[in-house]
């Protein structure tokens, strides 16, 4: 978990369109972007669809037909697969790095850099602004690209729920330039599938107006694919173990039990803040309003304001509890508690921020909870993540950085304590499960984190920019052991 990185991409509000589903008396709405790049994968598909079902065995042919099925229900067919215009992101990163947008020169250096990520993204930023280029500037024009990929902020999933339990997922890697679109139904029995068309996205120029646009269309190294309910549970069960790639080792096990301490819901804390309120205003009330008689000496209390007449002099409120002033800047700093916990302010930056969709994940039928022993092989840095979980297509993992050899090698050590003693800095593994030629599971993903500017004089932090992934890995074997191959007959399964 090399990269340190810290807020996710701005949502971008958006008009939605409907995907009419027969029998539904409501419409469910798509992003229209997402449903633009789907429809642009699926047009494309039509071929290597036709041509997947030929060579697939009968009981994966029935899969096909139930997918197809699934996306007619869901109208996909119909989803217009028009680009998204990324003009506004576009000019942000032109005009960071002091580039004209409509200069084709301009395009041709964006579009590469939204092809790397991490430190190759950096290093290629720097070559074209110059050596002499700052490390806020240059992160600010990273975090800027990263926007860019996801068209300035937009949703990456989506999914719509179907009768009978069939679903349509929509699933958009912008950093990685992957899109999913499946047809599935999660169950436990045998009428479990997943069918998955998959598609790549890129940065493209409209020939016609100039403007630059993400685009997407089939996945030519990756075929449309179905998957049996069997499939899918030895899939669950094949993450357990061990993985490992040049870089990074990766254990992953069976966690020994669940979420630890479970958070409160909202009508218990909703009912805390009531009392503490309660006690709060009733301090705030206990007080007396003071005259004085200046001949006699006398003294008058009231509870209640009321206006004495001369010569008595007013000599203003005071406190009927002896302690009043302590006790209510413990209440308040209680209500202030109470507050941060009911929106999520109380919780460390990995948990507050979810670049992974970890929630998402997590909540997931079936999803299976896990931890992982995650080593860097070039310094033999081992971090263990207890909060993990599968759900048989993406791996995910969130962690707070407690030493300082799991972060950026080139971060100056004044740095790496201040951000563990003060800012709990978060970081995020995900990965996406697939299969490969010979019918073994593929992850496809890596680490993330986020970006840091810092004073190089007084080594102070100054600036923390969004999540983004921070290093690709991908891990081919591993895990459980072999699987039987993909496309296989059930009968060959043991």
């Amino acid at each position: 978990m090399k990269r340190l990185s810290f807020l996710p991409c701005i949502g971008v509000a958006a008009l939605m369109v409907a995907a009419l589903v027969p029998g539904h008396s409501y419409a469910q709405k798509v992003p229209p972007h997402l449903a633009g790049l789907a429809g642009q994968v699926y047009e494309g598909s039509a071929d290597a669809l036709a041509t997947a079902r030929k060579a697939a065995p009968v009981e994966k042919q029935a899969i096909f037909d139930k997918a197809m099925e699934t996306f007619k229900r869901a109208q996909v067919s119909r989803w217009q697969g028009t680009a998204i215009n990324v003009a506004e992101p576009f000019r942000n990163v032109a005009q960071l790095m002091k580039l004209d947008p409509a200069d084709e020169v301009a395009h041709e250096i964006i579009a590469k850099l939204t092809q790397v990520t991490g430190e190759p993204l950096i290093e290629m930023i720097k070559s074209h602004m110059g050596e002499d280029v700052t490390r806020d500037a240059l992160l600010e024009v990273a975090s800027a690209v990263n926007a860019l990929k996801s068209g300035g902020g937009l949703a990456t999933t989506h999914q719509i729920e179907l009768e009978n339990g069939d679903q349509i997922s929509i699933d958009w890697s912008p950093d990685t330039a992957q899109l999913v679109l499946s047809a599935l139904r999660e169950s436990d029995g045998d009428d479990g599938y997943e069918f998955s068309v998959p598609g790549t996205t890129e940065m493209t120029r409209d020939p016609e107006t100039g403007e630059p646009t993400l685009s997407a269309k089939p996945d030519e190294d990756n075929r449309p694919r179905a998957i049996t309910a069997r499939e899918i549970a030895d899939r669950l069960s094949s993450i357990i173990g061990r993985w490992e790639n040049e870089q990074f080792l990766m254990i992953v096990r069976g966690a020994k039990d669940e979420d630890g301490q479970v958070r409160r819901s909202p009508a218990v804390i909703t009912r805390d803040i009531e009392r503490v309120q309660a006690e709060l205003d009733e301090l705030r009330n206990a007080k007396e309003f003071v005259w004085e008689h200046p001949e006699s000496g006398e003294i008058v209390r009231q509870e209640r304001f009321r206006r004495l007449n001369d010569p008595w002099v007013y000599q203003g409120e005071r406190e009927l509890v002896a302690d009043g002033g302590a006790q209510k800047a413990g209440l308040e700093k209680e209500l202030q508690a109470l507050r941060d916990e009911i929106t999520g302010a109380d919780r460390p930056p990995a948990e507050r921020l979810d670049p992974v969709a970890f929630d998402q994940v997590k909540a997931r039928p079936g999803a299976r909870k896990l931890a992982i022993d995650w080593t860097d092989k070039r310094d033999g840095c081992l971090d263990t993540v207890s909060d993990s979980y599968f759900d048989g297509r993406r791996l995910v993992a969130r962690g707070t950085h407690t030493q300082i050899c799991s972060m950026n090698v080139e971060l100056p050590g004044a740095i790496k304590s201040e951000l563990i003693s003060s800012w709990a800095p978060p970081f995020w593994l995900l990965f996406k499960a697939s299969y490969g030629a010979d019918g073994g599971l593929v992850l496809d993903g890596g680490t993330w984190g986020m970006y840091v500017s810092y004073d190089p004089d007084v080594l102070s932090v100054n600036r923390i920019f969004d999540p983004h992934e921070s290093e690709p890995a991908r891990f081919d074997g591993g895990g459980g052991g072999e699987m039987v191959a993909l496309g296989a007959a059930e009968t060959m399964w043991p």
